[in-house]
């Protein structure tokens, strides 16, 4: 079941996020005054690629994927941003606006932060402008060894390869498995996959057959993490 969202300032949405845990508590003050909370629905998109907004986000409670459409014109989700985490940060220290289109994946809680008022406190603050770069840095060995899985795997391999980065972050040990607290459809899983949906929901209808997975209502539950290991090996 889905969590009653909870009730969150601004300042324990600002205090959730272990990057901006670089900043002092002044230094959040001054950034508290100026954010603002706002709320999207499942499915609203927040911003386009290549829109030019004034902030940035810090997710408070909910899901929102960051998508990148193609020459196609078909869309490609390339991360699940969860609570605590930010999305549209580095657009806005390098000035390039949004690369990736943000939509809300459940409904959700957000703080708007103020562009102009964080890039003079990001300039001074040298411990987490180097926090920024480790993070960073981390994100992209993961998302090499991700791509390169998906770029030769099959799509059970894909789709193996998503279900596990996603619980790395969005999982917890049940008395069933692992289950993953971000809902998603096969839409989502496809995307991210570089797969059809077709062949999505054969393999995780094939997989819940099996008693790999198990789903209800978009939670994915990993029941046999050492099949899904298998896949990947």
């Amino acid at each position: 079941m889905q969590a009653k969202e909870p009730q969150l300032t601004i300042m324990d949405v600002l205090q959730s996020s272990t990057l901006l845990n670089a900043l002092s508590q002044e230094e959040k003050l001054e950034l508290s005054r100026h954010c603002s909370q706002a709320r999207a629905s499942r499915g609203e998109v927040i911003w386009l690629n290549g829109d030019e907004v004034d902030y940035f986000g810090l997710l408070g409670h909910g899901f929102v994927k960051m998508v990148k459409g193609s020459y196609l014109g078909t869309d490609a989700t390339l991360e699940i941003i969860g609570p605590g985490q930010i999305f549209g940060l580095l657009g806005a220290i390098e000035g390039t606006g949004c690369p990736l289109t943000a939509i809300s994946v459940t409904d959700s809680l957000y703080l708007k932060i103020l562009k102009s008022v964080f890039l003079p406190i990001y300039e001074k603050n040298f411990a987490l402008k180097d926090r920024l770069i480790r993070r960073t840095s981390m994100r992209l060995h993961s998302k090499h060894d991700l791509i390169a899985q998906l770029s030769s795997g099959t799509v059970e391999q894909r789709v193996a390869a998503i279900l596990l980065l996603l619980a790395e972050s969005y999982g917890h040990e049940t008395e069933f498995g692992l289950q993953l607290d971000v809902p998603l459809t096969r839409q989502d899983i496809s995307e991210m996959a570089g797969t059809t949906v077709e062949s999505t929901i054969r393999t995780m209808s094939k997989w819940q057959k099996e008693g790999i997975i198990e789903t209800e209502k978009h939670y994915v539950t990993i029941k046999d993490k050492k099949a899904f290991n298998i896949f990947l090996a």
